[in-house]
């Protein structure tokens, strides 16, 4: 194996670790030596590629991200598809990613941005996110980068949904009371709810296209144009 060989082999070794303890433990409980001891290399390495624990999960988290966008992207853009089955093919890929990781993102979606904390992320006139906080002060300028860029992908996760059910509102599949975009995001999330909530029972065995066509059936009752 030669030198770069064995780097990646570090950094494959590290990921995996990773993945294992924050979907066991969540952020706060994990540990760098934990982690360090299940890849079988050392502290130094670890710090080396990644710098914190922080960076160590955005790492973790945003390769999954891109993956998901990837898949979800595929499906918003078919144009052979209609809006029913482009709406019930993202929500599917979705359910089996919210499956998968289920851990992982109720981290990024209740710890990472610091909810919980009482900070909020809101679109300035540029469109561009910032933190707001709820109760008390917002910390300092670099903390609230690191806040923001969870929050920043899950504002993107949200894009190729929200981006069909525009293209439903120009071709007037939905009634007039349903043409408001936030309608797609308010599905999107409250599918990962579902899944967060229920997380030891049988939605996590359910097929993902089946769920995700239940979904969109009930959810698109009343609301699509021609239902009843």
């Amino acid at each position: 194996m030669n030198k770069k060989e064995k780097e990646q082999d570090k950094r494959s070794r590290l990921m995996a670790a990773t993945e294992e303890v924050f979907s066991r433990r969540g952020y706060a409980q994990a540990t760098m030596d934990e982690i360090i001891a299940l890849a079988d290399t050392g502290k130094g390495t670890l710090y080396k590629y990644f710098g914190n624990k922080d960076n160590l999960f955005y790492t973790l988290v945003s390769r999954k991200h891109e993956k998901l966008m990837q898949d979800m992207r595929l499906v918003a853009d078919d144009q052979n598809l209609g809006i029913e089955a482009r709406l019930v093919g993202i929500l599917a890929v979705w359910i089996d990613f919210i499956q998968k990781n289920t851990v992982l993102w109720q981290v990024l979606c209740f710890e990472m941005t610091c909810a919980n904390r009482g900070y909020s992320a809101m679109p300035d006139a540029d469109g561009n996110l910032r933190l707001v906080a709820r109760w008390g002060d917002l910390p300092s300028q670099e903390e609230q980068e690191n806040i923001l860029r969870y929050h920043r992908l899950l504002s993107e996760e949200v894009e190729p949904i929200t981006r069909v059910y525009r293209d439903g509102i120009r071709q007037k599949f939905f009634n007039k009371i349903a043409e408001h975009e936030d309608i797609a995001e308010n599905i999107f999330f409250a599918v990962a709810m579902l899944i967060f909530v229920h997380k030891e029972n049988s939605l996590h065995t359910i097929d993902p296209r089946e769920l995700a066509e239940n979904i969109v059936r009930t959810r698109l009752y009343g609301l699509a144009a021609g239902t009843r």
